[in-house]
């Protein structure tokens, strides 16, 4: 148990960026906080957290722990779940966002399964490609994108997904491919854009050759999923998650371009204001979502 409480204090002083914020979400005195985390420290033999007036950072040991620590308490919880299942089966209503495309290839198949596994749930899923105030809107799991993510609340890495520059086969005999980013300049651009603007912001190159490349579009919309219709038809490129047009790549009706210049894939994430440990459906959702055949994905989540 003590080891279980020095390593939820340690997580908890990262994710609420000090002792004293921890110390408030913990329902600990600050005192407390800091002596766990010594004990800690000193039962390992390094520091974790290097710690000034203004700022914490984490060493690399640190580093190593968190990312241990967390995947740790979050089998806990899920563990402790699935004992008071059999205890008592959940029940209620679990109300869920996403994007568009996503929730409409990948979330609502899934929640038809796992509706039909656990009959005492109710589900309503909002698709929509604005970022919804979770909290305030009462959403109980967000599916996000990074690196738009709230790390104030509570996430689980769900899968990754490569991110690819698409045009169809008859855009392409038309007007050539670009070889370089700098290229589509000279091309038709097909966007979404929250804005009501004509432009979009198209990440290009991986690590320390990763830049970002001001794109002005043709044809732009709010709904994410119509760049993807508008390539089809011929109309230009777009650059979109491999999931969301596989299938089309699959058949050649769209192809990729630009591949030596491909960006760091996309991580998803399920995010969500309550514990898993208080909310037993939550915990059962995300369960589901990470096990073998929950979501298929490019890369699926370790």
């Amino acid at each position: 148990m003590r080891d279980i409480d020095e390593m939820r204090v340690m997580v908890e002083i990262v994710r609420h960026g000090g002792l004293s914020p921890a110390a408030r979400h913990l329902g600990l005195a600050p005192s407390v906080v800091s002596d766990r985390l010594a004990r800690l420290e000193h039962r390992l033999g390094t520091r974790l957290l290097v710690r000034t007036t203004r700022r914490q950072t984490l060493t690399e040991a640190g580093r190593i722990y968190l990312d241990e620590a967390t995947a740790i308490l979050a089998a806990t919880e899920r563990m402790e779940a699935r004992v008071r299942e059999t205890v008592s089966a959940p029940g209620g209503m679990l109300r869920v966002t996403a994007p568009t495309p996503f929730g409409r290839l990948r979330l609502a198949p899934f929640i038809a399964g796992f509706v039909r596994r656990h009959p005492g749930i109710r589900v309503h899923l909002t698709l929509e490609d604005r970022m919804a105030d979770i909290v305030g809107e009462g959403f109980d799991i967000a599916i996000r994108g990074a690196p738009v993510v709230d790390t104030t609340l509570t996430g689980r890495r769900l899968m990754e997904s490569r991110r690819v520059l698409v045009a169809s086969p008859d855009y392409l005999a038309r007007r050539g491919s670009p070889k370089t980013p700098a290229d589509l300049a000279h091309h038709d651009c097909l966007v979404a854009n929250m804005t009501g603007q004509c432009r979009a912001t198209w990440r290009f190159g991986r690590g320390d050759a990763a830049r970002p490349w001001r794109i002005d579009g043709l044809l732009a919309s709010s709904n994410s999923e119509l760049p993807v219709q508008w390539a089809l038809a011929g109309m230009g490129l777009t650059q979109k998650s491999l999931w969301e047009v596989e299938e089309a790549v699959r058949a050649g009706r769209l192809v990729t371009v630009l591949d030596a210049w491909e960006p760091d894939p996309v991580t998803f994430y399920a995010i969500h204001p309550v514990s898993t440990a208080h909310s037993q459906k939550i915990a059962l959702f995300i369960g589901d979502l990470l096990q073998p055949g929950g979501i298929t994905s490019d890369q699926a989540a370790s």
